[in-house]
């Protein structure tokens, strides 16, 4: 989940959860076998397309659409959960290429950020939100990296794993929490637009502070993979997940708004740390990111990008992509690019796939378990009709 965006991927806007009353499953009474089964058999499929097993396939995945960002359900972590395992079981009963695939110790945005001294403020319906604390490049400049468990957001991200895991007697699948990115983190930190310039056009009076969150965030994943155990899910929040998959999922929502300049010298080393560390990292941004692409491909060990593309409905992003710059921006890389796209732009699709082009489409906006059977195959006939066009892989081989 990024800044701005209060749903959870692949829904509609929903305003309050009060305005959905389905009946919520407990623990005891979740369907683990049904939903462990049908899991199962849609990430063979995702698994075999990963490796280029069926060609001229596009996975499609719809989700139930509801919100968990908001003051209630991440306050109380009865109900949060309850809606996580709502979501779960629903989406295994929906027409899809995969299930919503894991609990979340979601606890707010700005988790990293309240460890350095930012403060959570409840605001009505909303997520928790942190202010910045400092004002000047020289405040940060020495910092170093906290201590976890001084940050009561970090302890409950832990205590909902371990709860989690109790409770559902370790028979499903836990992510990471929305872990930030360094950049992201300290714009929460540190007043946005000094920061911005300073990172832009001093980054060496930062380079301290920026390897202190990086060290933070790469200490406290590894305090959560250590709770979570055997049942850790990869890469994790917003992303296409699959159990021999590594690397984690970062939320990076300031490269809509930063300069390719600044993107490659306040952004691009830091998540390169966090790839390194753990083979891999997968990157989320809202917005626009066209512009950053390039850049952004010179992660190393990049899996996979989420985002959205819109021309009309607008309902998972205020300002997408166009499909273009999409397709044009990562065809070729083999980099997975899961792409959110509302039911009623199926049109787009002519402009969005490319046969060197790794697409995967999270269908927006399906209410219901009867919709998202003609969503799916409205899309996957669109796919079909595109992809026969294509070349044959296999007249193209070299002998």
């Amino acid at each position: 989940m990024g800044k701005g965006v209060p749903i959870l991927e692949g829904s509609t806007m929903v305003s309050k959860v009060e305005d959905m009353n389905p009946e919520l499953p407990e623990p005891e009474s979740f369907p683990y076998d049904r939903f462990l089964t049908v899991k199962e058999k849609r990430e063979r499929f995702i698994y075999e397309w990963d490796r280029g097993l069926h060609p001229g396939e596009v996975p499609v995945l719809i989700y139930p659409s509801w919100d968990m960002w908001n003051d209630n359900t991440c306050a109380e972590r009865q109900l949060f959960l309850q809606w996580n395992l709502w979501g779960m079981a629903t989406s295994a009963e929906w027409a899809s290429d995969g299930v919503f695939p894991h609990l979340q110790p979601w606890y707010g945005m700005g988790l990293y950020a309240s460890a350095f001294g930012c403060h959570y403020v409840w605001d009505g319906d909303s997520a928790p939100q942190t202010r910045p604390i400092y004002t000047r490049a020289d405040q940060v400049a020495n910092i170093a990296m906290p201590n976890p468990m001084a940050s009561e957001p970090m302890r409950e991200v832990l205590e909902r794993i371990r709860w989690y895991r109790k409770v559902t007697h370790d028979q499903l699948p836990i992510c990471l929490t929305d872990t930030q990115s360094t950049n992201d983190t300290a714009s929460l930190i540190m007043e946005v637009n000094e920061f911005f310039m300073t990172s832009t056009y001093e980054p060496e009076r930062l380079e301290l502070f920026m390897n202190a969150i990086s060290d933070l965030i790469i200490a406290f994943s590894h305090m959560q993979m250590k709770e979570i155990g055997p049942n850790l899910s990869l890469p994790g929040h917003q992303m296409l997940c699959h159990p021999a998959w590594s690397g984690i999922s970062v939320s990076d929502d300031n490269m809509a708004m930063l300069s390719p300049k600044s993107y490659e010298v306040s952004a691009v080393p830091y998540n390169s740390r966090i790839a390194e560390h753990f083979d891999g990292i997968a990157l989320h941004s809202c917005g626009e990111i066209g512009h950053n692409i390039s850049v952004q491909l010179r992660t190393p060990r990049l899996r996979q990008v989420e985002c959205s593309a819109s021309v009309i409905v607008r309902d998972s992003d205020p300002s997408p992509n166009t499909p273009e710059s999409l397709r044009d921006g990562y065809r070729g890389s083999d980099v997975i690019v899961k792409v959110r796209i509302n039911k009623q732009e199926v049109e787009l699709l002519d402009r969005l796939l490319a046969p060197d082009f790794k697409c995967v489409l999270a269908v927006t906006g399906v209410e219901t378990q009867k919709e998202s059977e003609e969503v799916y195959r409205r899309f996957k006939e669109r796919i079909s009709r595109i992809t026969a066009t294509w070349p044959d892989p296999a007249a193209t081989l070299q002998y």
